[in-house]
């Protein structure tokens, strides 16, 4: 019995500082996924004021870039915007 008391005592003694630690809670939320949608949807919340105006205007700026064009004047348009380039770099 007399082995066994002062074991006690310094098992006490050594567990004595984990106890008198704070504790500390932690708090999470989930906000969101990292994963890209499967689904978007798409609601409009107003009416839009003219369609007309709208269907007016897109197809001539898809049209523009959608048009066909021979491959000489690409090539030639292309010259002329790196001379173009070349002439900005060297004034």
């Amino acid at each position: 019995m007399k082995k066994i008391f002062p074991l006690l005592a310094a098992l006490l003694h050594l567990s004595a500082p984990a106890v008198a630690d704070d504790v500390i809670e932690l708090e999470s939320s989930v906000i969101g996924s990292q994963e890209q949608p499967k689904v978007l949807y798409i609601i409009p919340w107003k009416q839009a004021d003219s369609l007309q105006r709208l269907d007016s205007v897109l197809p001539q700026t898809v049209g523009y870039v959608f048009s066909h064009q021979e491959y000489s004047e690409l090539q030639r348009e292309m010259k002329l915007l790196q001379n173009d380039q070349e002439k900005q770099k060297n004034p």
